[in-house]
């Protein structure tokens, strides 16, 4: 077995050799204000009368001393009355920002400690009111369709390719877009997801380019790529190619700690001014420090390392790519595998791996994986496993993986049905579209029963259904129920499928409007 230290470059993907531009940041970029003002926070010893209640450590129990330390109590803090006044006048948060800012490229940065979540919420309710219509993807995360029940606002899908074997979402293509911007001319805004959770990206310098050809703001939700930037052997970046607008999540594959998230905007489609009102009505009033301190931090190390770390991360991944393709049973989606224009390119660190060939569905991989080699996936559907790569993955770390799984194949080589899993895969493929009956926000507060799945079809939907993760609904309140619907309901009810949203988790009901 060869070392993942020790793997040819690849080539740059497409977007990246035509868009990416030096990063000569500036001198500021090493400096860190929140995080310095954290740790002054902490060295004063201040004595408090303010939030939180176990008054750094003071008074916390014995086991989340035990489990956190005294050394993370201590500088628990919220951002007003504990390291800034409680007139938040000191402006090292502003100082941050304005250094996210420039490190994306963009006019405005706000930190979100409600993950992109809140970031997706401040967006639609920025650039849209009650009633007005926003071109989606259909893959979007559950947040999307939050926003459209927390707003009033109306969307118009786009619905992406499905990759046949791997059954994959894949990305929207210009073409796609101009066809729905077409069909809803009076549109408020174009919103994207890319790269998704499976690292499928995007043609993003098309797409806003057919957004801005309508005179519409190109909006990405990129809460997956934080680290795109920063890296020229990785796929582009939304706001190197032209996006007005996009939120990533520090927390899913950089080092912010968990929740932790920027939004992104520039001038002038998007208005700023008003984006900062909404950005504040969406986040805790009471952020914490430590979320704040971690995104500055992980803004400092990508600019100044990101290059060499995730150059690291990358070589590794493709290492491990390599090792796993070559064991029975298992495989590696990438780019070999797709030749569909909607995967414009592939964040080549993450690993989607699939174990059909051993007649082990993505279920069963991820569980057999957590379960008797203690090694944990980012997500499993009913083909797949994902892994994150990043610059914190060692080669032990990868060695293990591949380990694990050359353990696995050995095990189940021979003695596989790989017809059982592809059937599993069929009944739980997402179903098309029906139609949106009502807003979401109309069908959300309509009066509502619940009756038996099996008899839904032809109903309009009352609830959300989100298999999770990915997180992405495959129904939505308004929404028509198609007799394909029903069917995947009643298969997902019998497969045991996880899913967030409706009041009855097991699914053999659904709400439906009362009408």
């Amino acid at each position: 077995m060869t070392s993942p230290d020790h793997v040819p470059s690849r080539r740059i993907g497409r977007s990246a050799r035509s868009l990416r531009h030096s990063t000569d940041f500036s001198v500021r970029q090493r400096e860190t204000p929140y995080l310095d003002a954290l740790a002054a926070y902490r060295d004063v010893g201040y004595t408090s009368f303010a939030t939180p209640g176990h008054k750094r450590g003071k008074g916390a129990p014995a086991k989340l001393v035990d489990v956190l330390g005294p050394a993370v109590l201590s500088v628990d803090a919220a951002r007003a009355g504990g390291v800034d006044d409680t007139r938040e006048s000191s402006g090292f948060m502003a100082a941050a920002e304005c250094l996210a800012a420039e490190a994306y490229g963009a006019d405005r940065a706000w930190f979100l400690v409600n993950g992109s979540t809140s970031g997706v919420h401040a967006l639609v309710l920025g650039l849209a009111s009650p009633g007005d219509c926003l071109v989606v993807p259909r893959n979007s995360h559950k947040s999307m369709l939050a926003a459209f029940i927390l707003s009033g606002v109306v969307p118009h899908y786009v619905e992406p390719v499905i990759h046949g074997e791997w059954q994959i979402p894949l990305g929207v293509t210009p073409e796609d877009l101009a066809s729905a911007v077409a069909q809803r001319p009076e549109a408020r805004a174009v919103f994207v997801a890319s790269p998704n959770m499976y690292g499928v990206c995007a043609d993003l310098t098309g797409l806003a380019e057919v957004a801005h050809t309508h005179g519409l703001p190109c909006v990405v939700d990129q809460a997956w790529g934080p680290h795109l930037r920063f890296c020229s052997r990785l796929p582009v970046d939304a706001m190197q190619a032209d996006a007005d607008a996009s939120v990533t999540s520090i927390h899913k594959l950089c080092s912010g700690l968990t929740q932790s998230s920027v939004l992104l905007a520039r001038g002038p489609r998007v208005d700023l001014e008003r984006l900062a009102q909404v950005a504040l009505m969406t986040q805790s009033t009471s952020p914490q420090a430590l979320i704040y301190a971690s995104i500055d931090a992980a803004r400092q190390q990508l600019v100044t390392q990101g290059e060499e770390l995730w150059g690291r991360a990358l070589e590794r991944a493709e290492w491990a790519r390599r090792q796993i393709d070559e064991l029975p049973g298992l495989a590696v989606f990438g780019e070999a595998q797709c030749d569909s224009d909607q995967a414009f390119e592939i964040d080549r660190t993450r690993l989607t791996i699939g174990a059909r060939g051993l007649g082990l569905s993505g279920y069963e991989l991820e569980t057999l994986l957590r379960c008797d080699y203690r090694v944990i996936v980012e997500m499993s559907d009913p083909l797949n496993v994902v892994c994150n790569i990043t610059h914190a993955d060692t080669s032990d770390d990868l060695r293990t993986l591949v380990g694990a799984l050359a353990a696995i194949s050995q095990r189940y080589c021979g003695d596989c049905s790989p017809s059982r899993v592809l059937r599993c895969a069929e009944a739980l493929t997402p179903p098309r579209f029906a139609g949106q009956v009502l807003s979401p926000r109309e069908a959300f507060f309509s009066a509502s029963r619940a009756i038996p799945t099996k008899d839904a079809a032809g109903e309009t939907a009352a609830e959300m259904v989100t298999p999770y993760p990915p997180g992405v609904p495959v129904l939505g309140p308004g929404e028509a129920i198609s007799d394909e619907i029903v069917a995947y309901l009643l298969a997902g009810a019998e497969m045991g499928l996880h899913v967030h949203g409706p009041r009855d988790a097991s699914l053999r009901t659904i709400r439906v409007v009362d009408q």
